[in-house]
């Protein structure tokens, strides 16, 4: 079995080839094109695994590779401590030590989506892009109106109807109009983009429309926010118990004690879009009167002095299990065992 561990760059990649001992056998470097990429595989004979570091050309890289090798693995980065913390690091040395932790069997994998939910997640981060553009240019319209002297509140200064009277206030302020206009303009456009962001999301939801479905009978969780955990939780049956779905959402605990001294705190790391849906489904359900028994949770904790942030983090957690269990059982979310 031949170890290749592959230093993949926008341009080049680096390559180190070790033996079924640990011996290297060779060292290359060429394009990283899919025709480079081929010739470079074919020229390695027998059976052979493929070590690489998750990037944003990585999921390419394993797709041109996987007919090409027995195993493809994407690995984590932040585990790689040999190539991230050394002191002499270059790209032959990082593809040398790529290889020989694929060896020595010493590599975190990262999960491979099927095409289906790989789709579905570039198409939910897509649309948050997208609505991110457009709160941008929301806030720029009015940081215009602001620096004119005009504070606007709500949402007038952006509707369509009342746009011309809009203007002729900015007339009269002695602002520029035709910036004015030009703002208007990017505003509609970022709206244009966003609506066809929803419909592609939309589209590419279909197969899983019983999913998204059970996920929006839990309280808090919307139609995007269903998206999102699909996309990124697929089925459920990805991640093994709720410990591990903490640490993959960031709702984990970060912990450095040694003879019972040291800190607690939230974890900094973990899947940022999983984690936003899920603290803001918690912040929504304690701010809305409508009870049940997750709220029910909630001011328990504050009765008994639990602090606010850390009761909220509870409630999000305690969603991302039933999360897990609809999207497992394929069952609607029942308010009653919650309390039991």
């Amino acid at each position: 079995m031949k170890h290749i561990g592959l230093d993949v760059h926008s341009t080049t990649t680096s390559a180190t080839v070790r033996n079924h001992v640990g011996k290297i056998l060779c060292r290359a470097q060429f394009a990283s094109t899919r025709g480079e990429l081929a010739r470079f595989m074919t020229s390695i004979k027998g059976p052979k695994r493929v070590a690489l570091e998750e990037s944003q050309m990585a999921d390419w890289v394993t797709r041109a590779l996987a007919p090409l090798a027995d195993e493809v693995i994407r690995c984590e980065p932040r585990r790689n401590r040999l190539i991230s913390k050394s002191e002499d690091k270059c790209d032959r040395n990082d593809a040398d030590a790529l290889s020989d932790l694929l060896y020595l069997n010493r590599l975190k994998q990262v999960h491979h989506p099927a095409e289906a939910y790989r789709a579905l997640r570039e198409s939910v981060r897509g649309y948050l892009i997208a609505s991110r553009e457009l709160t941008r240019a929301k806030n720029r319209l009015k940081a215009f109106f602001l620096f004119n002297g005009s504070h606007e509140t709500g949402d007038a200064v952006y509707l369509v109807r009342r746009r011309e009277e809009n203007l002729k206030r900015v007339l009269q302020l002695g602002a520029n109009v035709e910036l004015a206009r030009l703002l208007y303009r990017h505003m509609d456009h970022c709206r244009t983009i966003k609506a066809e962001h929803i419909r592609l999301v939309r589209q590419l939801a279909k197969p899983f429309k019983p999913l998204v479905d059970l996920l929006m009978t839990i309280p808090a969780i919307g139609l995007i926010s269903a998206y999102t955990l699909v996309a990124y939780l697929e089925d459920g049956w990805r991640i093994t118990n709720k410990r591990q779905l903490w640490k993959y959402a960031g709702l984990s605990l970060r912990r450095h004690e040694s003879n019972n001294f040291g800190i607690q705190g939230a974890s900094y790391s973990g899947n940022r879009m999983i984690k936003r849906v899920l603290m803001s489904a918690a912040i929504t359900m304690v701010s809305h009167e409508e009870k049940n028994s997750l709220t029910d949770h909630w001011e328990r904790w504050i009765r008994q002095g639990a602090d606010a942030k850390r009761a909220r983090r509870n409630l999000a957690r305690k969603i991302a299990v039933i999360v897990h269990c609809v999207l497992r059982t394929r069952k609607e979310y029942q308010n009653e065992p919650v309390t039991a």
